[in-house]
């Protein structure tokens, strides 16, 4: 598992992607890089966004989020997605959001990520 720190864009982006969310620390929860998983993930590894790498690994197909019930409400799985699309930014890499979350909630929530939404039809590349 490889740690990742997303430093304060992360920071800020958390915080405005999960404005009216409950988190009350001052820091968000760490969201770690689990490369071997293919997926992004709490360093508790209970909350997680699983992906796929498609086209020979120049796009990210984010396929499910979980977050514990015992967690949601939290803002996590926006967080989740953050780490997801900054990674996937950073590696100039395009995103198929086919995770009903990111498709529905989080890209209408923050429409500044859907540049990196992959252009072509998922089902004819995959």
């Amino acid at each position: 598992m490889m740690k990742l720190s997303f430093g304060s864009r992360l920071h800020h982006l958390a915080m405005a992607a999960t404005s009216g969310a409950k988190i009350t620390a001052t820091e968000p929860p760490k969201i770690v890089w689990n490369a071997g998983k293919h997926r992004f993930e709490t360093e508790d590894h209970e909350a997680f966004i699983d992906y796929k790498l498609r086209n020979n690994g120049q796009v990210m197909d984010l396929v499910h989020t979980y977050v514990p019930s015992s967690k949601r409400g939290l803002g996590l799985a926006s967080l989740l997605c953050i780490a997801a699309f900054e990674h996937a930014s950073s590696h100039s890499l395009s995103v198929i959001p086919s995770c009903s979350y990111v498709s529905d909630t989080f890209l209408p929530r923050n429409p500044t990520w859907k540049p990196l939404v992959h252009s072509e039809d998922p089902k004819s590349s995959i």
